[in-house]
């Protein structure tokens, strides 16, 4: 869902594997990615928790904006869009979107 935003502006995105025991079953995802130039991969050694992980990705960033997203998170195409535009707004700091569970019908 980050790939197919309609945000106009330049966008970096770092993906965090955080030491996943199971690199060859995302491999491919990887490889998919790996020659689209917003995306960049970060494969940490070992796991050292979601916040490490997060830090990892804001120290190599450099842009003006950063977005937190899990990996299980999918995001409507205008969500980088309306969230950049709050940001315009000198008096805001912090933007963030509405989360809603898709399986929010059939489960508890």
């Amino acid at each position: 869902s980050i790939a197919s935003q309609d945000y106009a502006g330049k966008m970096q995105v770092y993906v965090v594997d955080d030491g996943s025991a199971n690199r060859d079953v995302v491999a491919p995802v990887h490889r998919i990615y790996a020659s689209d130039p917003r995306f960049s991969f970060i494969l940490l050694a070992n796991n050292v928790g979601k916040r490490k992980a997060q830090i990892a990705a804001i120290r190599s960033s450099s842009g003006d904006l950063v977005l937190n997203v899990d990996s299980d998170t999918i995001l409507a195409a205008d969500v980088v869009t309306k969230l950049v535009l709050k940001m315009h707004d000198p008096g805001i700091g912090a933007a963030m979107g509405q989360l809603i569970a898709s399986n929010r019908n059939q489960t508890w």
